[in-house]
Formats: C-alpha cells, structure tokens, sequence
C-alpha cells in the first residue's frame, strides 16, 4: 500500500470544510446559479472534497495505529 500524504487538518478544519461543500452543492442542486459562480463554486467544491478526503485518510491511518495494524506506525496526533 502507498503511504497517505499527511494531512495537517483539524477535525474543525474538517467539520467546516465539510459544511461549505454542503453549502456549494446546495446552491448547484438549486440551478440558479450564472455559469461564471458555478464554475468557481465548483473549483472551491472539487478543492474542499480533496481536503475532506485527505483528513478522512488521516484519521484512518491514525485508527489503524490505534488498533495495530499499520506497518510503520506514527504518534496519534488528532487537533480538535
């Protein structure tokens, strides 16, 4: 398995980043938005889901290293 990039997200830094890409997808879903806002709000989306997912992976590895079964474990640092 390759190593995760390491993620320097907060689980606010998540919790916001995850209420502003709801925000984005509830103003799409609604169509009545001009073109040059969508665009733009989905470039912030497309970048808020890869940070979403990257703090989704992090805590992943950390729970592995919780339970033992990461090969090449880090110190459990999880910000709140």
């Amino acid at each position: 398995m390759m190593p995760r990039k390491k993620s320097t997200a907060t689980v606010e830094d998540f919790e916001k980043n995850l209420a502003r890409l709801e925000e984005i997808v509830g103003k799409m879903e609604k169509g009545d938005a001009k073109l040059a806002e969508l665009m733009k709000d989905y470039a912030e989306g497309v970048d808020l889901a890869q940070k979403c997912r990257d703090a989704l992976n992090a805590a992943e590895d950390a729970m592995n290293v919780v339970v033992g079964e990461d090969t090449d474990p880090q110190p459990l640092f999880i910000e709140e």
